[in-house]
């Protein structure tokens, strides 16, 4: 008996509401909220404006500075790609900023115009046109359910845009106190929602355009993306830099967890197991905050010039791991990164890299499996890759580990990791020891890497010794599935 709120790239065409006429509807309006509504209902449109001034009004103001900042999406998309060294994308930009500011604005124009339905109206005609959001009423459960029409760069669909709010026969509103969410699901909210297009958007750029994109350099993605974003903005509107300050500055608390930063093994944003006890939010914000502290002050007062040589050195490599980047920086600026980087990482981390303690943590990883000790060789191998985060055989054996312990889903990002790390280029692995998790691990590395036939011939043997095994077998489900889709495309 409530809205239940669904997003939703298309929906099918609804019926649209025979419409009080226009000259028939009353109107209150304050802070850029109209509430339109049928004679009688005073009550309820004073009580729905009072609501949508304090949920509504904020993220409105906040997709409304979006608009502002993007008020010139040419001149803004020409200054992204000439930090970037990137005139070749200038187009793409300018396409992707333009959607952004056309659904910043349709947002807007629906948010800002409130129409009281009653709920009789809304059910004869099984729904609510209102432009870019669309109400669909079902008679089991006598359901109403509000969906985003993606429409946004339709003037006629947007001019005619509104908020339905369904006003029940006995005059109460529906869904009276979950409006404000409603609202927020399709609005967003928080004032980093303004400057977001841009910076997503650069990183879009720099990572799927450019193919600057690594497992492990997500340090230089975000320090990019972050810096070139901040520059775009105050160039745009002085006004917001309290903002991105507040956002990108290294705060109290992230200072507080220098010690655990460790740009170096820090892994793209797919590669994250937000699930994980082990997951810190306040440390993955402590990360991006040094990694844009250290991309701006290696372009010091110069980033303007520096920062497009610095692209043109690593774009379109497709495999701008930290080492090439590291190389880059030394060819454009003569500044030894890498050395700058090891500051970025904790204090064993550094000495253990220096002294080449990974190697010997391996050995002890490689021991500890013989003995069957799945949890201290984890633990081991987990050590070593704070200090070698690219070591492709150490993740194999520290999937098969967490196995062997019930972290499946720990072990299946490792298996991702490795993926991506061996498409970046090839490296020598080999099992520590010949389990049958060790040859499900296997299978599961030569699915994500294209190798159905390994994989079969790993899982064949497993699934026979071990025919209850549940992960093996929907890892074989999976690839028929595989097998017959390439088979229609041909």
């Amino acid at each position: 008996m409530s809205y239940r709120t669904i997003c939703l790239a298309t929906l099918s065409a609804i019926v649209c509401l025979a419409q009080a006429r226009a000259d028939d509807l009353q109107r209150l309006s304050e802070d850029g909220i109209t509430v339109s509504y049928p004679a009688g209902m005073q009550v309820q449109a004073k009580r729905v404006l009072e609501i949508a001034r304090q949920s509504f009004e904020p993220s409105i103001r906040v997709h409304r500075e979006t608009v502002s900042l993007l008020s010139d999406v040419s001149a803004v998309s020409k200054s992204i790609t000439d930090l970037l060294g990137a005139d070749e994308k200038t187009d793409e930009v300018a396409t992707r900023l333009q959607a952004f500011k056309d659904k910043s604005s349709a947002l807007v124009k629906g948010f800002s115009n409130i129409l009281l339905v009653k709920k009789i109206d809304a059910v004869r005609d099984t729904g609510v046109d209102g432009g870019i959001l669309k109400v669909a009423y079902t008679e089991q459960g006598d359901d109403f359910k509000m969906a985003l029409w993606s429409e946004f760069d339709n003037a006629e669909v947007v001019e005619r845009s509104f908020f339905p709010v369904i006003v029940n026969s006995d005059g109460s509103i529906r869904s009276e106190k979950d409006l404000g969410k409603i609202a927020e699901q399709f609005l967003g909210s928080g004032d980093p929602i303004a400057i977001a297009p841009i910076q997503e958007t650069v990183g879009y750029i720099i990572a799927q355009q450019l193919k600057i994109y690594h497992p492990l350099s997500r340090w230089f993605n975000e320090g990019v993306s972050a810096w070139v974003m901040r520059r775009i903005v105050l160039q745009a509107d002085p006004t917001l830099s309290a903002l991105t300050d507040n956002m990108f500055s290294v705060s109290d608390r992230s200072e507080q967890l220098r010690g655990k930063v460790n740009l170096l093994a820090w892994p793209q944003f797919p590669f994250q197991n937000r699930n994980s006890p082990d997951y810190d939010p306040a440390l993955e914000a402590a990360h991006t905050q040094y990694a844009i502290q250290l991309v701006s002050e290696l372009l010091g007062d110069n980033g303007a010039t520096l920062l497009p040589k610095l692209m043109n050195e690593i774009s379109y490599t497709g495999n701008a791991d930290t080492d090439s980047i590291c190389k880059a920086v030394q060819k454009v600026t003569g500044q030894d990164l890498k050395a700058v980087l090891m500051s970025y990482v904790p204090e064993d981390v550094a000495r253990g890299i220096k002294t080449g303690e990974a190697k010997q943590l391996a050995s002890r990883a490689e021991a500890q499996i013989q003995n069957k000790q799945w949890d201290e060789a984890a633990n081991t191998m987990l050590r070593a890759l704070r200090m070698t985060p690219d070591d492709a055989n150490l993740r194999l054996n520290l999937a098969c580990a967490q196995r062997e312990i019930r972290q499946n889903v720990e072990s299946e990002f490792q298996v991702f990791l490795l993926a991506a790390l061996l498409q970046q280029g090839k490296q020598p692995f080999h099992l520590f020891q010949n389990t049958l998790e060790g040859r499900y691990v296997l299978a599961r590395l030569a699915i994500l890497v294209g190798n159905l036939e390994s994989a079969k011939a790993f899982l064949q043997p497993l699934i026979e010794q071990n025919p209850d095994h549940k992960d093996a077998k929907r890892a074989m489900e999976e690839i028929h599935k595989l097998e017959e889709t390439a088979k229609g495309d041909k």
